[in-house]
């Protein structure tokens, strides 16, 4: 699937209920590499997110809160949920690699696990995707939803770059279904690609 957004108040409202849905719905892990604000921001958007009966409410005056959430703690903590900035992920960037931050997230699930990536495999998507598949499969996970906003790796690294990752993702792997949701600014899409590259996008998605 892809989602084209004009700004980060429809994107965040896009992630939240689809997120939610997810992982309170659905036998998914999640991982969602944001690049239009911080993991933490993320983190915070979920962790209370305004409904629209909440804004209509304090434009009333009416100082009863009505707010929709997600148990952030409980989803991270046993590795159901995954957020990651993008360029932790599609770049080699100064501090703490993609590699290192999943280790640790996952460190008490990953301690008996042959296969888990090391951390001189460094930070990139594949090594990512691997250790989620292995995390995913120890708690029985029937597939994995990948949400994330190409926007750095298209402008750091162009569309070639950008058309690569997208097609290096399988669909499954070791019985478990890989499910990719890939973001696009608006502007990126509509005034960025070509009529050439958005076919191209598309018809990966189709």
């Amino acid at each position: 699937q892809i989602v084209v957004y004009p700004n980060i108040d429809v994107l965040r409202e896009t992630y939240f209920h689809f997120i939610k849905r997810l992982l309170e719905g659905n036998n998914e892990m999640v991982i969602f590499l944001p690049y239009c604000e911080s993991a933490e921001s993320v983190q915070r958007i979920l962790s209370s997110f305004p409904t629209a009966s909440n804004k209509n409410g304090n434009e009333k005056g009416n100082k009863q809160k009505n707010s929709s959430s997600i148990d952030i703690k409980r989803y991270t903590h046993n590795g159901s949920l995954v957020i990651i900035d993008s360029q932790k992920t599609f770049s080699n960037v100064e501090g703490e690699t993609t590699t290192t931050t999943m280790n640790h997230q996952f460190d008490k699930y990953n301690n008996n696990n042959s296969n888990s990536i090391s951390h001189n495999d460094n930070e990139n998507f594949p090594s990512l995707v691997r250790m989620a598949l292995s995390h995913a499969k120890k708690l029985k996970k029937e597939s994995i939803t990948i949400l994330a906003d190409y926007g750095y790796i298209y402008e750091k690294k162009g569309f070639e770059s950008l058309a690569d990752l997208e097609k290096s993702i399988p669909l499954y792997f070791d019985s478990v279904k890989i499910k990719q949701i890939c973001l696009y600014h608006q502007k990126d899409f509509f005034n960025g690609f070509t009529k050439q590259q958005k076919k191209e996008i598309l018809d990966l998605h189709s």
